[in-house]
């Protein structure tokens, strides 16, 4: 019986404790999800030739190629280099086509290179400038900005001696089709439009879906995947990163220009179902039916060999001939109707989950929140730690008859559980951070370890319920200790003895608070992660 009632305190804290949690990890949990993608694209063919009607064009390899390497001043203080490709022995003035980076190339000299020679040798001259990068960086992007900077470098190729200024157009890739969109929504003298790998939505949504396929292609468990939306729906302003927001979608409906849109199927990081229904609707809008969609078995820089888009990987063999073949054909007329071959073609798509077009956050609405709980929650755990390591030094040198008189009969039962407790909660949270980083880094490599995943979760689920049982443990220690304390009587001493009496309980009340706050605020950082989500 007496078992009993010692044990009962423990059990209804930790039942008290279990259902807070819960309802904090609700609370805190989005009440929008990543959604699987149903309304798929119908492809009219696998054949991805690009060809139109009573239209003949010179194709890849018709002309020898020479490169022009010049250097374009965006303002008084800032000019950049760039690469001029163009045919040589070609006839009158030639279209041309300005490249637009993705996210993270910058050197000219280093990216579009198979591209922007495929495009000459069909007598297409192509301008690849730098990035500029005084102004980019992780935390920081300006699309406004680099749109006219992009524009700077698009009226050098239209004034270039080889060129025709009416049949200048645009390729981006990824984060530059946000930019593009920019450009051909502020000026009417862009000749047609390439929209490769396309995020479409804003850089918050289409995270939402790119980590949620990635997490799910590499096995992790469905509460993991979970836990994205709570952090893609964060106001990331404590680390920058506003330029997450940017949407593009309302540009796009003043893309009046003809329009290519490639995607590779096997990019998981990109809706390429979902972006391409987006920009048939925006542009049909907008009057423009002219607008070609080509599929290939491709990662997301159309290259074949890996998911990944890892250096020296080839292109799809008939990617840069179906540019060029399209670019000829809408500089020399091609209309909506001009085409003999299918609007939408090539490999059949199939995205896995649609990237949400709001996402409102849940109770833990910023990332700096969300770091200054965690960091604190260990903080206080080491404080804790720390205090009483300095407790224990001053008890060594001090007797034991003046160790009894100034712990009293208050610590007694309380030592065991909170030691345990912050223990288990600061190893509970340093394995929750640690299996989160690890899978986000397996997963955004592919890697997948879905036995490992289910395993590491399963044993931080343990890990999280056990630390709310130690937790109901403490709780029953402090509240005997304290039923405890009003009962006894501490025997007198001299003055100097009672300050030290006084300062030793002034302590462990320390460690006890600090204790009690770093396990209270990791098991609040374990119910964001969905650890007692059920």
């Amino acid at each position: 019986m007496l078992a009993v009632k010692r044990l009962l305190p423990a059990v209804c804290s930790s039942l008290v404790m279990f259902l807070i949690l819960m309802l904090l990890g609700s609370l805190m949990t989005p009440q929008w999800s990543v959604a699987p993608y149903t309304d798929h694209v119908s492809v009219q063919s696998s054949n991805t030739a690009i060809a139109a009607k009573g239209i003949s064009v010179p194709h890849e390899g018709s002309y020898r190629t020479k490169e022009s390497r010049i250097t374009i001043k965006l303002n008084d203080s800032v000019s950049i280099n760039a690469i001029v490709r163009e045919p040589i022995g070609a006839s009158g003035k030639r279209p041309a086509c300005l490249f637009l980076h993705g996210a993270g190339t910058g050197d000219s000299s280093e990216v579009y290179g198979d591209v922007a020679s495929a495009m000459s040798s069909a007598g297409i001259v192509t301008l690849v400038p730098d990035k500029r990068l005084d102004n980019y960086s992780m935390l920081h992007r300006d699309y406004p900005q680099m749109a006219k900077d992009y524009g700077t470098s698009f009226d050098v190729l239209k004034q270039w001696p080889s060129v025709d200024a009416g049949k200048v157009g645009l390729y981006a890739e990824s984060e530059g089709t946000w930019i593009s969109s920019l450009i051909t929504a502020e000026r009417k003298d862009v000749a047609y439009s390439i929209l490769t790998s396309a995020p479409v939505v804003s850089g918050r949504q289409q995270m939402s879906m790119a980590a949620s396929a990635y997490f799910a292609d590499s096995g992790a468990p469905e509460s993991l995947i979970r836990d994205v939306p709570k952090l893609t729906s964060m106001d990331f302003s404590a680390i920058g990163l506003d330029y997450a927001n940017f949407d593009s979608t309302p540009y796009l409906r003043k893309l009046t220009q003809p329009v290519l849109v490639n995607y590779g199927v096997e990019d998981l990081s990109m809706p390429i179902e979902q972006g391409t229904q987006t920009i048939l609707k925006q542009t049909s809008s907008a009057g423009n039916d002219n607008v070609t969609v080509r599929y290939y078995q491709a990662n997301h820089q159309m290259r074949t060999g890996s998911h990944l888009s890892e250096p020296g990987l080839p292109l799809d063999t008939s990617y840069t001939r179906n540019l060029e073949d399209w670019i000829n054909s809408v500089t020399s007329g091609a209309t909506a109707d001009s085409w003999a071959t299918p609007q939408i073609a090539g490999a059949r798509p199939s995205q896995r989950y649609a990237a949400p077009l709001t996402t409102p956050p849940g109770l833990v609405a910023s990332l700096g929140v969300l770091i200054a709980l965690m960091v604190s929650a260990l903080g206080f755990c080491l404080l804790s730690g720390i205090l009483a390591l300095g407790i224990g030094v001053g008890s060594a040198a001090r007797s034991a008859a003046n160790r009894q008189r100034s712990l009293g009969g208050f610590g007694r039962g309380i030592k065991a559980p909170l030691t345990v407790t912050v223990l288990l909660a600061s190893l509970s949270l340093t394995a929750a951070l640690l299996y989160v980083g690890n899978t986000a880094i397996k997963a955004l490599s592919l890697q997948r370890d879905a036995s490992l995943f289910l395993h590491g979760w399963i044993m931080l689920r343990i890990a999280a319920i056990a630390l709310v049982l130690v937790f109901g443990w403490l709780c029953s220690g402090i509240w005997s200790a304290l039923r405890r304390h009003d009962d006894e009587r501490v025997p007198s001493a001299t003055e100097r003895h009672q300050t030290i009496r006084v300062l030793h309980g002034a302590g462990h009340i320390g460690v006890m608070l600090c204790g009690i706050l770093g396990s209270l605020l990791v098991m609040v950082s374990l119910a964001f992660w969905g650890l007692y989500t059920f």
